[in-house]
């Protein structure tokens, strides 16, 4: 009888350490669901992200916050790549009946730029939060 009691106790750690369950949800935790749905892995993200200027005129502000309100600092041109840390919400930005909130921060050139005028690569799910009360993020690139 002391022989089942002492191979049930050694041998019940041992079968605890080999749940497979335990190495499923690790790995789920590990992915993340990007704006269009995409699966991403949450240590692919890397900050910056190279993001290339789409839309508008010729030129696109890049403002001191995230809102119009702010003042323009830099002028970046259509079709030019920028490196962006973050997003920030902000004030909302509706073009041809899209809306968008987010704005991008880039840290070289210290400004934000609304998400209209960055192409895909610039999503909250690749970039993240800047960080604060709004964001969901803690990171602070600032």
């Amino acid at each position: 009888m002391q022989l089942k009691f002492f191979l049930a106790g050694a041998l019940l750690p041992l079968g605890l350490m080999a749940n497979p369950a335990a190495e499923a949800e690790a790995a789920a935790a590990d992915v993340m669901l990007g704006s269009a749905g995409e699966a991403l892995e949450a240590r692919a993200f890397s900050r910056p992200q190279q993001c290339t200027i789409v839309g508008g005129s010729s030129t696109v502000n890049c403002r001191r916050g995230s809102g119009t309100k702010w003042s323009v600092t830099r002028k970046l041109r259509r079709g030019t790549t920028y490196r962006f840390w973050c997003v920030k919400s902000g004030e909302c930005v509706t073009v041809n009946g899209k809306r968008n909130c987010g704005w991008h921060y880039s840290r070289d050139l210290d400004c934000f730029v609304n998400g209209h005028y960055t192409d895909n690569r610039c999503t909250a799910a690749r970039l993240g939060g800047c960080g604060g009360a709004d964001d969901d993020d803690a990171a602070d690139p600032f």
